[in-house]
């Protein structure tokens, strides 16, 4: 069986459904703007970091010890251990401990590390600016405090902060974008529905 693609048969497709189509794009849409209204905001808290001297292969050799890498090169930078540092499930731990400590155990948070020149940049997320700013604040301290016991560089402090962590900002919903996403990907999957099911119905025939 040959199948012939013709334009105006499915602009009268769309005619056709068209009213249906609208219809769930609005729904889609409305449904995705109260569903952002509805969740809690979320706040972030930056650190800017300047980064302090690695200490050559002694700090290498030492981090590749606490990651348990054997041939873990001489040519990391300072960055990198940083990065390992705050990625490790130490810092995560020390967090945690933080958080029972100040009785706020369920507080969710993200951290985001990001390279800058001659530099970090480090994103604490959360639904609370207190916390935000507490969380980025105490995981550099934390940095200080690990770097102390297991003299992983010789750089006191591992880091030098430019800019502290600060009272958490809230970040945009961005409603008008998602409600867009939401209204195209309702049009598109009602689009592809209705074409596929007259495929169908033509290959049937």
């Amino acid at each position: 069986m040959t199948y012939d693609f013709n334009i105006l048969y499915y602009i009268e497709i769309y005619k056709k459904w068209w009213k249906t189509i609208v219809k769930l794009m609005v729904i889609a849409m409305l449904f995705t703007a109260l569903f952002s209204f509805i969740i809690p905001p979320k706040y972030i808290s930056t650190v800017t970091l300047i980064s302090a001297d690695s200490g050559g292969s002694q700090a290498t050799s030492s981090i590749g010890r606490l990651l348990g890498m054997s041939g873990f090169s001489t040519g990391t930078s300072s960055d990198d251990i940083v990065i390992a540092m705050l990625n490790s499930k130490r810092i995560a731990k020390d967090i945690a401990s933080f958080l029972e400590l100040n009785k706020q155990p369920k507080f969710k948070y993200k951290m985001e590390i990001s390279t800058v020149k001659s530099g970090l940049i480090i994103n604490v997320r959360g639904n609370e600016p207190a916390y935000t700013e507490k969380v980025a604040n105490f995981a550099i301290q934390d940095l200080d405090k690990i770097n102390g016991e297991l003299n992983i560089t010789p750089s006191k402090p591992i880091v030098k902060v430019l800019d502290p962590a600060s009272y958490g900002i809230r970040e945009s919903r961005q409603i008008l974008r998602k409600v867009f996403i939401a209204g195209l990907a309702a049009f598109l999957l009602m689009s592809l529905n209705i074409f596929f099911s007259d495929y169908l119905k033509k290959l049937k025939t």
